[in-house]
């Protein structure tokens, strides 16, 4: 029996397509971190991560070129400087790599979900298996150097209890309920994200080789430093504990080891995983307050984000996603 291969949905072509671009990337970020790596326990994490970045990169490729689509071009060796000094820590490296690991894994379950050609799903399970060792192995380094930042915890509870009365749900007046476990969770998930961010956005802004650029990047760390005060203050107010920060692992190198291009995607992309976590956040949060606090800060990274998008797209630096025809654009040609 013959196979009938179908094209690739607009689902599957936009995975695949961000995929190749993300480990384009990947590629620039990991191989400037293990060049400038000086603990010896954190480069075989750092070399696995970019094998499978090399490996995701060629087998996308492959499959674009077989059905005739061009293949994006990305980042390369002209958005890395391998000669630059070290501007960020082996802890920040293993923390990049936890929180870009958990956003792999998030992405790859995504994608093998809305695919349907069986080669596609079977990538993209490669992928998430290859992320979850990752993850793993990541993690469990961290934990033995004593930097693996848990979520808050909890008591056990004792008891099956029902809610009977609506106050549950909170109100912008009055003191609120106590944080249920799942809020908890995301406000330690968020403070976590947006640490690893501020320590990337201080360290762009630092060697930015355009002010324009050191100062978007600034303001993106001003706008993650208010996100953390806001999310430990629930925390400290119900009396939990929170996240440790480590933006004091900066070195005070001006040399970029990115380029501009680069460090604004990268900025870009993190925007878009924080839109993201705050959504998930806001479908687990019961408290109004926490909601409308998620909801402030969704239009204010969206905000920056778009900010971001026009300076890509005044550079000449923004690649065009795959997209639909536009019609109404061939239906002029012959008026």
């Amino acid at each position: 029996m013959v196979e009938h291969i179908t094209k690739l949905t607009s689902a599957e072509l936009s995975m695949l397509w961000s995929t190749y671009i993300g480990d384009t990337m990947s590629i620039c970020v990991m191989k400037h971190f293990l060049q400038t790596c000086e603990d010896q326990d954190v480069k075989p994490v750092i070399k696995l991560a970019l094998s499978y970045s090399y490996d995701h990169v060629t087998q996308v490729s492959d499959l674009f070129t077989k059905e005739g689509i061009p293949v994006p071009n990305g980042f390369g060796e002209q958005d890395v400087n391998m000669q630059s000094k070290k501007l960020f820590s082996d802890v920040t490296y293993m923390r990049y790599l936890q929180h870009m690991g958990r956003t792999g894994l998030n992405s790859y379950s995504l994608a093998k979900s809305v695919s349907a050609r069986k080669d596609v799903r079977a990538l993209f399970k490669q992928f998430y298996s290859q992320t979850e060792t990752l993850y793993d192995r990541n993690a469990e380094l961290m934990q033995e150097k004593g930097v693996f930042i848990r979520a808050p915890y909890i008591s056990y509870p004792d008891k099956i209890e029902y809610v009977t009365d609506r106050k549950f749900l909170g109100g912008l007046i009055g003191a609120p309920r106590p944080l249920l476990g799942v809020e908890i969770a995301h406000l330690g998930v968020n403070i976590e994200v947006a640490n690893v961010a501020k320590t990337m956005l201080l360290g762009f802004s630092q060697v930015a080789q355009s002010k324009k650029m050191s100062d978007y990047f600034k303001e993106g760390y001003d706008l993650g430093k208010k996100m953390v005060e806001d999310f430990m203050i629930k925390l400290k107010e119900d009396d939990n504990s929170y996240p440790s920060t480590w933006d004091s692992t900066i070195t005070n190198s001006t040399e970029a080891p990115f380029s501009d291009k680069l460090m604004l995607f990268h900025t870009n992309a993190q925007s878009a995983i924080g839109l993201g976590d705050f959504g998930l956040a806001i479908a687990s949060s019961f408290r109004k307050d926490l909601i409308l606090s998620y909801e402030g800060f969704i239009l204010k990274v969206g905000a920056y984000a778009k900010k971001g998008a026009n300076l890509l797209i005044d550079h000449g630096w923004f690649e065009k996603p795959p997209q639909s025809i536009d019609r109404e654009s061939i239906r002029n040609q012959n008026k």
